[in-house]
C-alpha cells in the first residue's frame, strides 16, 4: 500500500508542477499557488477545500489488525487507513488537519499501549516508538492502546510541522485545524482510561497551542467579532476575515458535544479572549460561527443554509473506508455540492488496493469559489 501511495504521490506532485508552465493557468480559477486570481472582496469563507480526517493517522500494523478484526470485523475495516505526513499533505493542497488529543499532563500515561504490548514478540511485530511519549504535555493518537501510532505523536510537533510548512508558504488560504478531545475508554478489554479534560486541561490546551503559534497567525473568535455583540451577530454581519487578511494564517475548532464546549468556553458567552472556535449545534447560540456536519447526503439542505447564513462548515466526503471499498462518489458530490466550506476525506490520494476513489477539487487546486456563497465567480 506504501508504494502505491507514493506512486500517486509523485504523479500529484508531478501535476502540480506542470501547472506552473507558461499558458498552463487560462482555464483556472484558482483561489490559491501560481494560477491564483485576484479576488479582493472574497471573505475566507467564500472559498471551498479539501482536507484529511484524523490527518496524523499511520497504519495499524497487520498483526494488531489482526487482533481487533478477531474482536470487531467492522471496527478493523473501518481503521484500516492512514495518511501521509502533515507536510506532503499541505504539499498536495489539503487546507484542513484533523488532531485527535489526549490529556497527559504528567507524561507518560500512554507510552506503553496495549497491541503492541501483546504483540510484541509475534511474527510481523513493528516496534513502536515512544520516545515523544514520556513528557508531560498532550498526545495525539486515535484510540489509546489500540490506534497509537501517529505521524506527530503530541500536539506541539503536529502545530509546529503545520507551522513551519505555513511559514514556508505564506500565501496559502486559511489552514482550519479541527480537533477531539478525547476522554473516556474503550469496548476493547484492557484499554486504559483517558483523562477528563477539565477547564485546567483547556487552559494547558491554550498555553501549548500559543507556545507555537503566535496570536497574530492565528484567526480567533475574537477577531472575527469584532465590536459586535456576539460572535454569531459577527458572522451573520459578514465579520469574517477577507481571503486576503486571512492569507498564511491558522484558525482552530474544537469538534466536540455541547457539555465540553462549555467547559472550554469557562464562561465566555462568544469565545472572548480565547484561542478557538468550537462546535456548535445551535445557530441561535452566541458563539455559533463554526459547525461540524459530518453527512453531507443527510444534512445536505442544513449545510447549504448554514453556509449561506454566514457560517464555516466542515463535512466528510467518506467515512469508514466505506466509499472508497465500494468506489462511491455519491457522499462525495453531496459534500462538493453543500458549499462546505472544508471537505475532509481519507483518499485524497487513492487506496488503490480499493478503488481509484478519491478526493480533489476541480482542477485539483487547493482551493475555488465556494459554490453555494459564490456560484458564479470569484473576482466580483
Amino acid at each position: 500500500m506504501r508504494i502505491l501511495l507514493v506512486i500517486s504521490l509523485l504523479s500529484m506532485l508531478s501535476e502540480a508542477a506542470s501547472g506552473q508552465q507558461p499558458n498552463a493557468c487560462e482555464k483556472t480559477v484558482a483561489l490559491e499557488g501560481p494560477c491564483a486570481i485576484q479576488a479582493t472582496s472574497l471573505k475566507m469563507n467564500d472559498l471551498q477545500a479539501a482536507g484529511s480526517h484524523n490527518s496524523y493517522k499511520l497504519a495499524i500494523p497487520p498483526v494488531e489488525l489482526a487482533l481487533i478484526r478477531d474482536y470487531n470485523p467492522d471496527s478493523a475495516d473501518s481503521l484500516d487507513y492512514s495518511h501521509l505526513t502533515l507536510t506532503n499533505q499541505l504539499e498536495l493542497g489539503m487546507r484542513q488537519i484533523e488532531l485527535d488529543i489526549v490529556y497527559d499532563p504528567e507524561g507518560g500515561r500512554y507510552a506503553d499501549p496495549l497491541l503492541p504490548r501483546q504483540t510484541a514478540t509475534s511474527y510481523g511485530a513493528q516496534p513502536y516508538d515512544n520516545s515523544a511519549m514520556h513528557a508531560p504535555g498532550f498526545k495525539v493518537l486515535h484510540s489509546q492502546d489500540i490506534d497509537v501510532r501517529s505521524s506527530c505523536a503530541t500536539w506541539i510537533l503536529c502545530l509546529t510541522e503545520i507551522r513551519n510548512w505555513s511559514q514556508a508558504n505564506p500565501e496559502h488560504v486559511p489552514i482550519l485545524i479541527m480537533f477531539n478531545a478525547k476522554e473516556g475508554g474503550s469496548a476493547y478489554a484492557g484499554v486504559k482510561l483517558t483523562l477528563d479534560f477539565t477547564t485546567a486541561a483547556y487552559e494547558a490546551l491554550d498555553a501549548e497551542t500559543l507556545s507555537v503559534f503566535d496570536r497574530s497567525e492565528i484567526i480567533t473568535p475574537d477577531d472575527v467579532r469584532g465590536t459586535s455583540n456576539t460572535l454569531r451577530d459577527a458572522v451573520l454581519a459578514g465579520g469574517w476575515p477577507s481571503l486576503n487578511q486571512a492569507r498564511g494564517k491558522v484558525f482552530f475548532a474544537m469538534d466536540e458535544r455541547p457539555e465540553k464546549v462549555a467547559v472550554y468556553m469557562r464562561g465566555h458567552g462568544s469565545l472572548e479572549g480565547l484561542p478557538f472556535f468550537v462546535n456548535s449545534i445551535d445557530e441561535e447560540a452566541d458563539h455559533a460561527a463554526y459547525f461540524t456536519i459530518n453527512n453531507p447526503l443527510r444534512d445536505q439542505d442544513r449545510i447549504r443554509a448554514a453556509v449561506r447564513a454566514g457560517f464555516i462548515v466542515r463535512t466528510r466526503a467518506d467515512a469508514d473506508t466505506r466509499e472508497a471499498r465500494s468506489n462511491s462518489s455519491e457522499r462525495r458530490e453531496a459534500a462538493f455540492a453543500s458549499g462546505a466550506q472544508y471537505i475532509s476525506t481519507d483518499y485524497y490520494v487513492p487506496r488503490l488496493a480499493f478503488s481509484s476513489y478519491s478526493v480533489q477539487l476541480p482542477g485539483k487546486t487547493p482551493a475555488r469559489c465556494n459554490p453555494v456563497r459564490r456560484p458564479s465567480s470569484c473576482n466580483q
